[in-house]
């Protein structure tokens, strides 16, 4: 009897420690496990917002101030004198000009005051009636009074830069002149300078509304005055 209870004894022991080496198992895996899952997530995060990762540095660049706000010329340019905005042009062309739109603000207003001055202002037709009519509110004049401007110059003893671009800007003026909740101010300016672009064949003057054009005789000659660079 006592070999048995011996026996008993001792398988009851080995249970016992069984027992506790798997609640101390199951204490360890409930305690620890939450913090090994925190610590994986701070460290996925730290990795994640990394100033070594492309993507956050990407995403993080600020972008840097334009180098025309502190460019002589574009600082001259910005105001009314015509001969500035000429030198701007000459200097830019169309292309840099239309570029600088991106930049925004006075430097975009500076652009469109000078298009009208380049020598290759026919280039920017096309995208300047895009935006037109794409714009709305105050930021549409100024790109109207652009257009108006490039439209009304003399014809250029040469062959034409991009007439298919400039049959679209005239397309497009039509269009916005027809606007009727467009306010008068801008449906003038989009008329007269589809009017001036119809002076050189590049859309039939028929197509263009006369309905701001005031009784009298000089009904036809009604509308904005392009400036002559």
């Amino acid at each position: 009897m006592s070999l048995r209870l011996a026996r008993a004894v001792l398988g009851a022991s080995l249970s016992l420690r069984r027992a506790r080496a798997v609640l101390v198992a199951s204490l360890a895996l409930v305690v620890l496990g939450p913090l090994a899952c925190r610590r994986e997530r701070a460290i996925s995060t730290s990795s994640t917002s990394s100033p070594s990762s492309p993507a956050a540095s990407l995403s993080a660049a600020p972008r840097p101030p334009s180098r025309r706000l502190t460019d002589p010329r574009w600082r001259l340019a910005a105001g009314d004198d015509p001969l500035e905005r000429a030198r701007l042009a000459e200097a830019e062309g169309a292309t840099g000009l239309l570029a600088a739109l991106e930049d925004g603000g006075d430097i975009a207003l500076t652009a469109l005051g000078a298009l009208p001055y380049a020598d290759d202002a026919d280039l920017a037709l096309a995208p300047l009636a895009e935006r037109a009519r794409a714009a709305s509110g105050p930021s549409l004049t100024p790109l109207l009074e652009a257009l108006l401007g490039i439209a009304g110059r003399p014809p250029r003893p040469r062959e034409p830069l991009d007439p298919d671009g400039a049959r679209a800007a005239a397309a497009a003026l039509v269009e916005l002149s027809g606007r009727r909740g467009l306010p008068a101010e801008q449906r003038a300016l989009a008329i007269s300078a589809a009017r001036a672009l119809a002076e050189k064949g590049l859309v039939d003057p028929r197509d263009i509304p006369a309905d701001l054009d005031p009784a009298g005789p000089d009904a036809g000659a009604a509308g904005a005055q392009a400036p002559r660079p």
